[in-house]
C-alpha cells in the first residue's frame, strides 16, 4: 500500500502541474517584444508603434519573417479593407486586424494558434508617403482547458485517476491473493490434521472393536459357565398363596399359576396384590445362591423375577430396582425388557420355553437364563439388604393366545428344544422332570388342539394335581 500512496502522490503532483500550465490565456502576454499565445487559442499581437494621431491608416501590413530571410504577408489592410490575395494560404481567414482609437493601437488576432505559427511578425503601418514597422514574436504555450476537446480533457483527467485505480487494485489483487494461499494453506493443515485425528481414532475405534469382541467372547463364556455353576444350586420353589392376586388360580401344590376370568372368594390380607396379577414365592432368600426355573412354553407374555419382601401389594405399583423389583418381561414376539429405571429392551435369538433366575445374594447378582439354549438373557446387580422372594406374573390373556399357565420346574430340566421331560423317567441332578400339570390350568382349546410331536406324548401321561 505504500508503493501505491507513492505512485498517486506523483499522479496528483502531475495532474496539478498539468491543470496550473493549461489555466486558460484568452489574450496575449506582453513581456517586451514577445507574446504568448495558447495552442488552439487566439494569438493578439499588439503593432509595436504608437498610432495616437493617426486618424486614417493607408496600409497596415502583418508579415512573417521567416530564417531564409524571405517575408509573407500574414494580414493585408489597404484602402480602409482586408486584402487576402497576398496573404499566405495557411493564414487566409484564420487572421483579423483589430484598431483602438482610445489606445491609439492596431492589433493583429490569429485563431486557431498552431506550432507552425511561433515566430516573429513585423508591423508595417504606411501613413501617407511614410512608412513604418516594428517587430514581435509570438511564442505558443499548452492549451487551454477551455478550448481542449472534450475528449482530450477527459483522458488529461481519466489517464492520471486510471493509473492510480490501476496501482490500487494491483495492490488489491496482490493482497487479496496472499489471503487466499494463506486460507487455503490453513484449510490444507486442517484437512491434514483432520486426516491425521482420523486415522489415530480409527486405530483407537479399531482397538476398543477389538476388545469388545473379545470381551464378548468371555463374557458369553462366563454366562455359559455361570449357568452352569448357577444350576448347581437348584432350589424347590412353590407359591404362596396369601399373596396371589384374587383373579389368579394356582394348583393344589403351589407349582402352577393361570389368570382366571373372575376374582376369587379369598380373605383379603395385607399380603395380598390387589391391582398388579401377581404372586410371590413362599421362599425368603436372606444369603447365600439360590436357582430355579420356571416353564413359560409359548406364552406370549410374563414377567419373572425376582422382588422385596418389603414392596407394596396394595394399588398400582412401578416395578423398578429402586422399588424392590428386579423383573424380566416378555411383552410382543421376541421383544424381552429388564425393567430397569428405564427400562432395558433386547431381542433373543431363541425365545425361552423354560426361564432360569439365579439369585446370588452376598455377590449382590440376580441372572436369567435362556434354558433352551444354554443362554444368558439379563443380568441386575445391587447391593441387597432384606428379605427376596421368587416373583410371578402370568399376565393378561393377551386375546386368547397367553392362557397358558407358568410352572415352576421341581427338577432341572435339560437343554433341549422342548423342555417338557418324557414321562417314567427318574429325575435326578442335571436330569429330566416329570412335571404334574392341572388340566384345569390349561386353556380349553388346548384340550382340542393337536400338540407338536416333541411335547404330546410327555402331556398324555402328566400326573394332574388337584385344588
Amino acid at each position: 500500500m505504500e508503493m501505491a500512496s507513492s505512485s498517486g502522490s506523483r499522479f496528483s503532483s502531475c495532474f496539478i502541474t498539468l491543470v496550473c500550465l493549461q489555466l486558460p490565456v484568452n489574450l496575449s502576454g506582453d513581456a517586451g517584444r514577445f507574446y504568448l499565445a495558447p495552442l488552439g487559442g487566439i494569438a493578439k499581437l499588439l503593432c509595436p508603434l504608437p498610432l495616437w494621431s493617426v486618424t486614417v491608416l493607408t496600409e497596415v501590413r502583418w508579415l512573417r519573417s521567416s530564417p531564409w530571410g524571405r517575408s509573407q504577408a500574414v494580414h493585408v489592410f489597404r484602402d480602409g479593407k482586408n486584402r487576402e490575395e497576398d496573404v499566405m494560404p495557411e493564414y487566409k481567414g484564420r487572421t483579423a486586424l483589430v484598431r483602438d482609437d482610445r489606445e491609439g493601437s492596431v492589433t493583429l488576432e490569429i485563431r486557431d494558434v498552431q506550432l507552425e505559427d511561433q515566430g516573429p511578425y513585423r508591423c508595417q503601418v504606411q501613413i501617407g508617403n511614410l512608412s513604418r514597422e516594428g517587430t514581435v514574436i509570438l511564442q505558443i504555450a499548452t492549451p487551454s482547458p477551455g478550448r481542449i476537446s472534450s475528449s482530450a480533457l477527459a483522458l488529461a483527467v481519466i489517464l492520471p485517476v486510471l493509473g492510480l485505480l490501476i496501482v490500487v487494485g494491483i495492490c488489491l489483487i496482490w493482497k487479496q491473493r496472499r489471503s487466499k494461499e494463506r486460507l487455503l494453506y490453513e484449510q490444507v493443515m486442517e484437512v491434514e490434521n483432520l486426516l491425521a485425528d482420523h486415522a489415530k481414532e480409527k486405530g483407537r475405534l479399531h482397538n476398543a472393536l477389538k476388545k469388545l469382541r473379545s470381551e464378548l467372547k468371555l463374557k458369553r463364556a462366563a454366562a455359559n459357565s455361570g449357568w452352569r455353576r448357577a444350576r448347581l444350586h437348584f432350589v424347590t420353589v412353590t407359591l404362596d398363596p396369601d399373596t396371589a392376586h384374587p383373579k389368579l388360580i394356582l394348583s393344589e401344590d403351589c407349582r402352577c399359576v393361570k389368570l382366571g376370568d373372575r376374582r376369587q372368594p379369598v380373605p383379603d390380607n395385607p399380603q395380598r396384590f390387589d391391582f398388579v396379577v401377581s404372586v410371590l414365592g413362599s421362599e425368603c432368600f436372606m444369603a447365600g445362591c439360590h436357582y430355579w426355573e420356571v416353564y413359560v412354553g409359548d406364552k406370549t407374555k410374563w414377567i419373572l423375577g425376582v422382588c422385596s419382601e418389603s414392596v407394596s401389594r396394595k394399588g398400582k405399583v412401578t416395578a423398578s430396582p429402586a422399588n424392590g423389583h428386579w423383573l424380566v418381561r416378555r411383552s410382543r414376539g421376541n421383544e424381552y425388557e429388564a425393567l430397569t429405571s428405564p427400562q432395558t429392551s433386547f431381542r433373543l435369538k431363541e425365545p425361552p420355553c423354560c426361564v432360569g433366575i439365579f439369585l446370588d445374594y452376598e455377590a449382590g447378582v440376580i441372572s436369567f437364563y435362556n434354558v433352551t439354549d444354554k443362554s444368558h438373557i439379563f443380568t441386575f446387580t445391587h447391593t441387597f439388604s432384606g428379605p427376596l422372594r421368587p416373583f410371578f406374573e402370568p399376565c393378561l390373556h393377551d386375546g386368547g393366545k397367553n392362557m397358558a399357565p407358568l410352572i415352576i420346574c421341581s427338577e432341572l430340566q435339560k437343554a433341549e428344544k422342548s423342555t417338557v421331560p418324557k414321562p417314567k423317567e427318574k429325575g435326578h441332578a442335571n436330569g429330566d422332570v416329570a412335571l404334574k400339570v392341572d388340566s384345569s390350568l390349561l386353556p380349553p382349546q388346548a384340550l382340542n388342539v393337536s400338540w407338536p410331536p416333541d411335547l404330546g406324548p410327555a402331556l398324555q401321561e402328566l400326573k394332574v394335581p388337584y385344588f
